[in-house]
């Protein structure tokens, strides 16, 4: 893991995320120096269930899962993506994370200490209100990801996935919809509560349907109407 604090690049990532738009350059210029950068590679882990919650943490670049150790393996949660804020929740409520995040690939991180991020929430409405955003949005993601696995199909859930990944980080192509995540088989049976041997199947045979291509980059999504009506049960 490296850390940089350089304020130049702190100030121009601040301008890029979504979360800080809302405050003024002055403001971005009085931040900087109390924020950090943190750059990891794939597989690191940027804290553990348990530890403090002392840093509000915004992805940057790259991808974070993260995962629930118990007895019968790893369960991946959720995953977050770039511009969204990753552990917030418990950093809002000063509570220890209750659970584990790694890397899934590459990531720069932007971490502004919890002390200052409260006094950014005072001062300052607009930030409050993109922030306020962010947690609703993981609020509901995870209600209807509960929602989602009563009593759904496999290939339903699989598509509910795929279609909430496509909505928050994915990129359009010639081609279709490109989910930029490079998943194993055994991360996506994780998230959708199955095994790896039914989501191999699943995956399998949308790649030859076309419904759902994996490539080197992520998931192809060619029509997300046809991927929608599989997560309706309206295809199979």
């Amino acid at each position: 893991m490296k850390t940089t604090a350089s304020s130049d690049r702190v100030v121009t990532l601040l301008r890029s995320l979504p979360m800080f738009r809302g405050l003024s350059p002055d403001q971005h210029q009085a931040l900087a120096p109390l924020a950090s950068v943190r750059d990891l590679d794939r597989g690191e882990v940027l804290w553990r269930e348990g530890d403090d919650a002392d840093l509000l943490t915004v992805i940057v670049r790259g991808q974070v899962k993260i995962v629930r150790h118990g007895d019968a393996g790893d369960v991946i949660l959720e995953i977050f993506g770039e511009g969204e804020p990753v552990g917030a929740i418990a950093v809002y409520n000063c509570m220890p994370y209750p659970a584990t995040a790694v890397a899934l690939e590459p990531v720069t991180l932007l971490c502004i200490p919890r002390r200052d991020y409260f006094e950014l929430l005072d001062r300052n409405p607009e930030f409050t209100r993109g922030v306020m955003r962010e947690l609703t949005k993981l609020t509901l993601a995870l209600t209807r990801k509960l929602q989602e696995s009563r009593g759904q199909r496999v290939d339903g859930r699989i598509a509910q996935l795929l279609g909430s990944l496509a909505d928050r980080m994915g990129k359009e192509t010639p081609d279709g919809m490109l989910v930029p995540l490079k998943l194993t088989r055994q991360e996506v049976a994780d998230l959708v509560g199955t095994t790896v041997e039914s989501a191999i199947r699943v995956l399998s045979r949308w790649g030859r349907e076309g419904i759902v291509v994996t490539r080197d980059d992520g998931f192809l999504i060619p029509s997300r109407a046809r991927l929608a009506q599989v997560a309706e049960g309206k295809e199979s």
